[in-house]
């Protein structure tokens, strides 16, 4: 189970960070049992599309959102909260919010989405992001194998600029594995803010992963001293995400 190899034994606030995956592991979370009762929800934005399979709850005001979310559940076992509906998207929770769910529902999962990608796989957050909840139990951040040997550009790397500064490459050259290594354990990287336990997911692995490249990732990580207790090779999208490859480090 995807759950398990995230090391996720227990009710709590999930935060998921970074790009190239975050829905579908939320998605993918959502739907295994083991950690059922589960509550979606986000400090940003997601697409209403992604959500409207839950029983979904929204609501504007604190209270009244975590009775509703209480009696969603009752229902059913997947419920999402948002605090309003804008076009195609729904707008997600203050992080106080989250923690006062998390507290008042001590034995659901409450999954965050707690920063944007706008659809790229690779990200670097500026001061403002991510958003994550203080109860944050383990944070996820999540970066996508396929950017390996592309060339670093608008389309792939969002945050563009910080991205070029992190891994000193400029719009254009092609990125590596020491790439990706040093986005994770920078400290305005894919973890800046992080809260809990964190755990690094790299999404996109299939048939043609290259190994190598990951494992010199794990070990460039592990020598980094930046915390991160495993890393989580994935493949699959939507509510399709499977752990494929797991490193203790």
């Amino acid at each position: 189970m995807l759950a398990d190899a995230l090391g996720i034994k227990q009710p709590g606030v999930v935060a998921c960070v970074g790009a190239g995956g975050k829905t579908s592991l939320v998605q993918s979370l959502a739907a295994e049992k083991a950690i059922c009762p589960v509550v979606v929800t986000s400090t940003t934005k997601m697409f209403y599309e992604q959500v409207a399979e839950y029983q979904l709850v929204i609501e504007n005001h604190c209270d009244t959102g975590m009775e509703a979310v209480r009696l969603a559940l009752a229902d059913q076992q997947q419920a999402a909260w948002f605090s309003r509906q804008q076009d195609e998207k729904v707008i997600g929770l203050p992080p106080d919010w989250v923690d006062n769910l998390a507290a008042a529902l001590p034995a659901v999962t409450v999954l965050v989405e707690a920063d944007g990608a706008r659809r790229c796989l690779v990200k670097a957050p500026n001061a403002q992001e991510p958003v994550i909840p203080v109860s944050t139990m383990t944070t996820v951040g999540i970066l996508n194998l396929s950017i390996l040997g592309q060339p670093l550009a608008p389309d792939n790397a969002h945050r563009l600029e910080l991205v070029s500064r992190i891994i000193s490459k400029q719009q254009g050259e092609i990125i590596a594995w020491q790439d990706i290594a040093r986005l994770v354990i920078h400290s305005q990287g894919l973890f800046q803010y992080a809260k809990g336990k964190r755990v690094l997911l790299l999404s996109g692995g299939a048939d043609g992963t290259d190994w190598e490249a990951v494992r010199q990732i794990a070990g460039y990580v592990k020598k980094g001293s930046a915390g991160i207790e495993r890393l989580v090779v994935s493949s699959g999208y939507g509510s399709d995400m499977q752990a494929v490859e797991v490193y203790v480090l």
